[in-house]
This record gives structure tokens, sequence and C-alpha cells, in this order.
């Protein structure tokens, strides 16, 4: 068995959507394509996957649909729900390790990391990633803010051949259209001429992403720790084509 591949999805900013990446990325892989994960919540301060995996738990006790749909699927799926393990920083890699080291089929480890090069429990844990995925919007701010992050990371850890870090991309999310708007592709230049690059594939911007669930009704979920997102859902949101492609980044 390899040794599993510790991807991250981090930002200096929030809101740019991070933890939803996260967990979407890690929920259509796991449930929707059997392959074996685990999500590494080290956001300390406020553990977004953690809070998202217990409104999963709330609103499919509460609603009657969603826990005959979840009974169904797992039914099927014969496996529990992937681990979400919480952590701090400066301790998330040692408790993925000792996962890892417990649990050897896992492939692939997810880390939900809030990003700043100013805290070094931070720096070393983004220094031992190896592929690193930074969210970016069209919002200016924190368009501003994803670029200055994701060049000091190349800069000081991927450029430098000191770290683990095998690859780092940006993501475009929350974009008004399937294909890359030419803002998109004005700035994509831009970050060409400081060593960086984008996906090619953006994740559009839709409330099917905040559908995550509700005491009642028949609604499908989208963002779900626990279930697929609805194939209901998945039409336009690019999220198989998203998926795809970190697949063959990240060779699994």
């Amino acid at each position: 068995m390899s040794d599993p591949i510790y991807v991250a999805f981090a930002t200096q900013k929030g809101g740019v959507g991070k933890s939803t990446l996260t967990a979407l990325v890690s929920s259509y892989l796991y449930y929707k394509e059997r392959i074996e994960v685990v999500a590494v919540d080290c956001d300390s301060t406020q553990h977004s996957l953690n809070v998202y995996r217990q409104h999963d738990l709330m609103v499919t006790e509460e609603n009657p649909y969603l826990k005959r749909a979840m009974h169904r699927f797992y039914l099927n799926f014969q496996k529990d729900a992937y681990e979400i393990l919480l952590t701090s920083p400066a301790e998330a890699v040692s408790v993925a390790d000792e996962y890892v080291r417990n649990n050897p089929s896992t492939q692939v480890v997810f880390f939900d990391i809030t990003g700043t090069i100013n805290d070094l429990s931070i720096i070393d844990l983004l220094a031992q990633m190896d592929y690193l995925f930074v969210p970016i919007t069209t919002e200016t701010g924190e368009m501003a803010s994803s670029i200055a992050f994701a060049s000091n990371v190349y800069n000081l850890m991927v450029a430098t051949g000191t770290t683990n870090i095998q690859e780092l991309h940006l993501v475009w999310n929350k974009i008004d259209s399937r294909e890359k708007p030419n803002l998109c592709e004005i700035i994509d230049k831009y970050i060409a001429k400081l060593g960086l690059d984008s996906l090619d594939t953006v994740l559009v911007k839709s409330n099917k992403f905040e559908k995550d669930g509700r005491e009642t009704g028949k609604g499908g979920l989208f963002r779900s720790t626990m279930l697929p997102p609805d194939n209901r859902m998945l039409k336009g949101s690019n999220l198989p084509e998203l998926v795809s492609e970190i697949r063959k980044i990240i060779n699994v």
C-alpha cells in the first residue's frame, strides 16, 4: 500500500469556500468514487467540518425523508461515514499519521486549514502537504487575499523545494458561469507572471452549495459529510469535473 496523499484547501480569508470545498470533494471521492479518505479539521477557531457533521447528524435524524435516504444509502454502501479528525494546526500531521497507521487503506488525507504566514504552526503544517489548493473568488478583497497567500506560499515553500509541496493551484469558486469569465482569464494571465496557475474547472455560484438539509421537507442534499451530493443537483455545478481534475493532479 502506497503512502496516502496529504491535500489541503487553504486560504487566509474566511468565506472563500475552503471548508465547503473540503467537504464536497471529500464526500464525492468517498461516497461516489470509493476513494478511502479522512478529513482533518485543524481550523481550531471554528472547526467548520465538525459543524457540518453535527448538522448532518441532526437533520438526518429529525427529517424522516433524509433518514430514509441515509438508511437506503448505507445499506448499499456498507461502510461507515469517513472520519473527521478534530485537532490544532500544531498537532494535525501527527494526528493524521496516527490515523493512517491504524487505517493503512487510507488514500487521501484532506486538511481544512486556515492560512497565515504569521503562524509558525500553520507554516509547518502547510510545508508537510503534498498538494495545496487555494480557493479564489472574483470579489476584490477575497481575490487579493487568495493571490497574496498563494504567492507567499509558492515563493517561500514551493519554489525553494525545501518542503513536501509538489504542486499548488488556485481554484476559482462562486463563478457566475460554467466557463471562466473574462475577468478570471485576465487574472490567470496576471498570476502566471507570479509563477501561479488556476485549475481549468470553476465552481459555479449557486445556492445549491448551501443545500445541507433541513428538519422537514424532501429536498436533497448537496453539501453533506455523510451522503454524496444529490445527483439531481450535480448538473451544472462543475463538481464532478473539478473532482476529476483534482484526481489527475494528485494521481488517485
